[in-house]
């Protein structure tokens, strides 16, 4: 029996050693995060590992991953690469609606052939678990012989585009050299089935993960959460306690209250607060913005939160409008009998709201400047 992870672990994104699986690639990647925060050493990078680790199982002779800000600078890395001859450019990134998310714009003057199909199933995908998915705004095809695709910034979203892109990146690379239509026989047999087998399979597999289970999904059945002789927690959607996006303020200790339950003997909470800086600038305030789906969205992690992890209550707000310094955004309480269970489904709720929740931030610099920064991408 597989236990609950004590930390995050990609190996979802692992390859496998199924003989169905599509064959080893050949050639070289590029993973090219568009991510100014990253860039600077402010944010962590959490959507190239998974990107690396996909194409490297995939048997590519070289990958390798760098990290760029938003803007003018994706653009240079793009053709940096496509001149330098790489087979398959990925940038994650720079996809959304904010003024800085510009990828697509950098990403269409080098594109040679458009592939609006590959975007097009990657958001379709996505749209499956939530509707902001279609905001993304990401292109795909051929820059010479370089396949480009820009993918989200968000893990899920990554997760989608690696269900899409891993059963046909071998015949796109066999059609840019010269190679012919797969029979239909030999589709129905192998590649023309492999997503669908992608999607049904669990997070044992990369390409298989399902990307509404977040940054820390448990590998086995639901029921290998549950501790052998503990209490009976009742149906998903009535452990969900709160789950709401406003203009009030909101504090751990209010979320704690509404999961206090005597069956209960862990409760983990996360409090995150406006902070005085951010890359290395002084922070005087900053003010979120809300998408109106921002409260059906909350509503529906939460109870995904609370569907996988079957011993839990669970209790999450996120703040918008005007935040000064120290004030909670965003707060999470999750109950359980023990105690690894709520570590884990908390750890999954902050890292999922992140992913989903369409909220965007508007930051007032000491300097007299500010910035816009994407909930999504």
């Amino acid at each position: 029996m597989r236990t609950i992870p004590a930390q995050r672990d990609d190996s979802d994104c692992a390859a496998t050693d199924d003989p169905s699986a599509p064959p080893s690639l050949r050639g070289t990647a590029r993973v090219l995060i568009a991510s100014t925060r990253a860039a600077d050493g402010t944010y962590e990078d959490r959507t190239g590992p998974l990107l690396v680790k996909w194409l490297r199982g995939r048997g590519l002779d070289e990958v390798d991953k760098r990290v760029v800000a938003d803007g003018p600078d994706v653009g240079a890395a793009l053709r940096e690469a496509i001149e330098a001859g790489i087979d398959i450019v990925i940038t994650s990134g720079g996809t959304g609606v904010s003024p800085t998310d510009v990828t697509p714009e950098q990403t269409a003057p080098v594109l040679t052939r458009e592939m609006p199909g590959v975007l097009e199933a990657v958001r379709r995908r996505g749209a499956e678990k939530t509707a902001t998915s279609l905001l993304s705004r990401g292109l795909a095809g051929m820059a010479g012989d370089s396949f480009v695709v820009n993918l989200p910034g968000s893990r899920g979203g990554v997760k989608d585009g690696i269900v899409v892109l891993d059963p046909i990146l071998d015949h796109l690379l066999d059609q840019r050299d010269g190679g012919g239509h797969p029979e239909q026989e030999q589709a129905g047999h192998g590649h023309g089935h492999q997503q669908e087998k992608l999607a049904a399979q669990g997070p044992a597999s990369a390409q298989t993960a399902d990307p509404r289970r977040g940054a820390t999904p448990f590998g086995g059945p639901l029921e290998e959460l549950r501790i052998p002789g503990g209490p009976e927690m009742g149906p998903a959607h009535e452990r969900v306690m709160v789950a709401s996006v406003g203009e009030d303020a909101i504090s751990v200790a209010a979320l704690i209250e509404t999961v206090d339950d005597s069956r209960c003997g862990a409760v983990v909470t996360f409090d995150g607060v406006v902070r005085d800086h951010d890359g290395g600038r002084g922070v005087e305030r900053l003010e979120y913005t809300a998408h109106p789906g921002a409260a059906d969205v909350m509503a529906e992690v939460a109870r995904e939160i609370a569907e996988r992890y079957p011993d839990t209550l669970v209790a999450v707000a996120h703040r918008y409008g005007p935040l000064e310094i120290g004030e909670s955004a965003l707060a999470c309480a999750v109950a359980a009998p023990h105690r690894k269970q709520a570590f884990a489904a908390c750890d999954d709720l902050v890292d999922t709201v992140k992913q989903r929740l369409p909220i965007w931030k508007h930051q007032h610099f000491a300097d007299g400047e500010d910035e816009w920064v994407g909930a999504l991408g």
